[in-house]
């Protein structure tokens, strides 16, 4: 079941990174007195009383016609993430009280039907709690006072947020008995999602245009394939409301996060006439974090035409296509290092031409994604390897690699127990995973490595 989707929203500094650090347990966003400072966005899982959820944190919300393109911007992503959000976490500065910018995005929340928690940040002990009481006059209800920074009254707060969050029902199709396999299928606006459902499904079932925005909701489809069922799911395009393009990349993530939280694979489409973009990158690894396989579909490949071809001279054309493909493919493992083990597949979903590929594709990513090494073949294979080429030491501590076990599948996760192993850095764990996928290449599968102290 996918997770709710949390959105922290309010005006510059008043601390929603500190909020999203602290409730995330970890630091994952830049924390600066200076207003600003989160000018991108950051989301993470997050866990509280049993209950998962995905929390966003936004930049600084500022009004309409205030500052320049990059404010722009960061108002266009807040907007976003407040109509995509279950539930909204509306922070406020108790000290500073209520402002106009406040009130102004105070009304854009309450014409949203999610629910809404105005939270009063700030209030660092219990001699600051009347600051928080001037804040109701947002007109979203009692404020539920905490300080971010120091942690005073956040579990209060969460257990107030998991209330609401344990009355969400999402509707969820009902998979079938024999499902053998779930497929997102994700990409920028216009790169051909519902033309290849279409297409994979035999039949018209969604709104094809050459318009970003005809698909409003996501939309699963079970398809057969040699007595197989096959959900197929479709991320939902862009809403009718023009969305700033600075803004686009966040909304498709958003929207990706929903679909690959039920996947067992993901395709990501890539519009092959507009060329790989660092949005169609992050798609695929906001994919290949969340545990799903991916497969990367170069889509709209019908409308490449290599110089000197044409429709009299199709053989010499091939090997010109082929030669673009080959630059795809090395232009992918340059600019997504670490995404090359997932494979490329160049279709046309207009035509027909390789679709049926990526269910063959997928349909092997899945039984890679189940699959076990055992324990002794670790051991046997992968452990003196490593132990040739050890970490490197640190104030004298060497790291001494001891064994090696699977503990997980889907997706498959490694742990290596040594001395010393919170000394091992993320660059000897990426050499670690190169050496695993030497042995045990785990095709269009991402892995899972972590050290632990033995």
């Amino acid at each position: 079941m996918p997770h709710p989707l949390v959105a922290i929203v309010g005006r510059p500094n008043v601390g929603k990174s500190t909020l999203f650090n602290r409730i995330l347990k970890r630091q994952d966003a830049v924390v600066d007195p200076q207003p600003g400072v989160t000018r991108d966005r950051h989301y993470g899982e997050a866990e509280w009383d049993g209950v998962r959820f995905t929390l966003i944190d936004t930049g600084g919300w500022a009004p309409p016609g205030e500052g320049d393109a990059l404010t722009a911007a960061v108002r266009e992503q807040t907007l976003i993430a407040a109509e995509e959000a279950d539930v909204v976490l509306f922070l406020c500065d108790a000290q500073a009280g209520p402002s106009d910018v406040e009130r102004g995005l105070a009304r854009l929340i309450q014409k949203r039907n999610a629910p809404a928690l105005l939270i009063a940040n700030k209030v660092d002990d219990v001699t600051r709690l009347g600051l928080a009481w001037e804040l109701p006059t947002l007109g979203l209800g009692g404020p539920y006072p905490v300080s971010a920074r120091t942690g005073y009254l956040v579990a209060e707060m969460l257990d107030e947020l998991v209330g609401w969050l344990r009355h969400l029902k999402p509707v969820m199709p009902a998979a079938p008995e024999e499902e053998v396999l779930s497929l997102a299928i994700i990409g920028a606006p216009n790169s051909g999602k519902s033309s290849l459902v279409n297409r994979l499904a035999g039949e018209k079932r969604m709104v094809v245009s050459d318009l970003p925005g005809t698909t409003r909701d996501s939309v699963d489809t079970i398809v057969q394939y040699h007595n197989k069922s096959i959900r197929l799911i479709d991320t939902a395009g862009l809403r009718k409301r023009r969305i700033d393009l600075q803004g686009l990349d966040f909304y498709c993530t958003i929207r990706a996060l929903r679909s690959i939280e039920r996947a067992d694979v993901t395709a990501v489409l890539i519009d092959a006439a507009a060329g790989l973009t660092q949005g169609d990158i992050r798609l695929a690894q906001t994919a290949a974090d969340a545990g799903t396989g991916v497969i990367i579909a170069v889509n709209k490949w019908d409308l490449i035409k290599p110089a000197g071809a044409n429709e009299q001279n199709t053989a010499a054309a091939a090997p010109r296509s082929a030669a673009l493909a080959d630059a795809w493919l090395r232009e992918w493992k340059y600019r997504a290092p670490r995404l090359t083990w997932a494979p490329l597949l160049f279709i046309s979903a207009l035509t027909g031409r390789r679709t049926v590929n990526i269910i063959d594709e997928a349909l092997k990513i899945k039984r890679e994604r189940s699959r076990r090494i055992s324990t002794s073949e670790l051991n046997g294979q992968i452990v003196p390897l490593l132990q040739r080429t050890p970490p490197p030491a640190i104030k004298g501590k060497m790291v001494k690699i001891k064994y090696a076990a699977q503990i997980d599948a889907n997706p498959p996760e490694f742990a290596f127990f040594a001395s010393y192993a919170s000394t091992v850095g993320d660059q000897y764990i990426r050499f670690t995973e190169h050496i695993i996928r030497e042995k045990y290449p785990f095709h269009g599968v991402p892995i899972k490595v972590s050290y632990r102290n033995k």
